[in-house]
């Protein structure tokens, strides 16, 4: 199911509708490239985002802009089992994680989408503390 940040004041979305699992694999990147990455939360319940948190959403685009992704310890395309189909509950047990782990591991991997929804996720936060407005993740539009 899709997910998106809304802004509730004018009742649109701000961002595009990407897999929870891409909102997770953000948030675990943050954690990774940041020390104080515990300010990157994605909005799960509504908020206002205060001047900290903006700026933390900042210099983490500009470290995602410019980070090198980390190599996975298997090959993945020894687990694609169809045109863009990954067999993720091999790929994890081969990893000794999780299913939603592997997930997360795999997209934090792939450069172009975490800076397309990290930016997306900026203009968001930024939206939130530049206006005011309450903005939440939600489930919606395909």
């Amino acid at each position: 199911m899709p997910y998106y940040i809304k802004c509730w004041v004018e009742d649109t979305w701000l961002t595009e509708s990407r897999p929870l699992s891409t909102w997770r694999a953000l948030e675990a990147l943050a954690k990774r490239l940041l020390p104080d990455g515990c300010l990157i939360r994605l909005p799960e319940n509504r908020k206002v985002y205060k001047d900290e948190e903006a700026a933390a959403w900042l210099k983490f685009f500009f470290k995602v802009r410019d980070y090198r992704p980390e190599h996975l310890p298997v090959n993945l395309s020894n687990y694609y089992v169809g045109p863009s189909a990954i067999d993720y509950e091999r790929l994890a047990a081969d990893l000794g994680v999780g299913v939603e782990e592997a997930v997360v591991l795999v997209k934090m991997v792939d450069k172009p989408l975490m800076v397309a929804a990290a930016e997306e996720a900026l203009q968001a936060v930024r939206h939130s503390h530049q206006h005011g407005h309450v903005v939440q993740l939600v489930r919606g539009r395909v």
